[in-house]
């Protein structure tokens, strides 16, 4: 066998090594980042004291969805759910996070469900985020959408804040044209506070699911998760969530 064809599968690598590491630097290079910045350093109080359940899908024996590189779900959205933890702790919020290790709550799929739940309303929680990972039996679908159900008048308007920061934000694929959309999710359905479920993305995509595995794009997904909900708590709406 030659020595010449040893050399393709290292200058492959090399090579996909090389557009990823290209893609997250646009990533952080987004002419965007000051002006949101600076936006939120003022928006940014109105997160303070505020009572936050971050709520990590699957867990334990259930790792939901599994990328063809062997990501599985349970592992990315813990670790993206940390990264905002912090952000959100540093403007002074109180966070709650459902589980902070690979772990189930319950052996039963709806107990496991309802074990999340139960957290939020021990806490008092203000706000609730369920954050999983999309897969499609397409590889070409990418990008993160937010959902939210009609158990408050205020999850509308999470999921579109969320979404909107996470389409600012996250472009390094391209554009992302997914909307946010109502869906009858059991954990949302049953919570009495605003809610929103975040798809960060497809596993199934193979450049996606690259990404989702570098700890720099877990922490923008993040970021973008947090401008979304510092903006959500400022917005005028929320007197009328109260008064309706």
């Amino acid at each position: 066998m030659s020595l010449e064809g040893n050399k393709w599968p290292g200058v492959v690598r090399w090579v996909s090594g090389f557009i990823l590491l290209a893609l997250l630097i646009g990533l952080f290079y987004n002419l965007s980042t000051f002006s949101i910045r600076k936006e939120i350093a003022v928006l940014a109080g109105q997160v303070g004291q505020r009572v936050i359940v971050l709520d990590p899908g699957h867990g334990g024996f259930d790792g939901g969805a599994r990328g063809l590189g062997g990501v599985e779900e349970k592992e990315i959205v813990l670790a993206v759910a940390k990264y905002l933890a912090e952000y959100l702790e540093q403007v002074g919020a109180r966070v709650f996070l459902t589980r902070d290790e690979d772990e189930e709550l319950a052996e039963d799929k709806v107990e496991d469900l309802d074990a999340r739940i139960k957290l939020a309303e021990e806490v008092a929680a203000d706000l609730f985020l369920s954050i999983h990972a999309n897969s499609f039996p397409s590889p070409y679908e990418y990008g993160a959408q937010c959902f939210y159900c009609h158990n408050h008048p205020g999850s509308k308007n999470l999921a579109r804040e969320i979404q909107g920061a996470l389409v600012e934000g996250i472009d390094v694929l391209g554009n992302n044209y997914r909307e946010v959309q109502m869906a009858e999710y059991y954990i949302l359905r049953n919570l009495e506070i605003p809610a929103a479920l975040i798809e960060i993305g497809f596993l199934s995509n193979p450049r996606e699911e690259a990404l989702l595995r570098q700890g720099a794009y877990q922490k923008r997904l993040a970021w973008c998760i947090f401008i979304g909900v510092v903006r959500y708590f400022s917005g005028s709406w929320l007197v009328e969530d109260i008064v309706n």
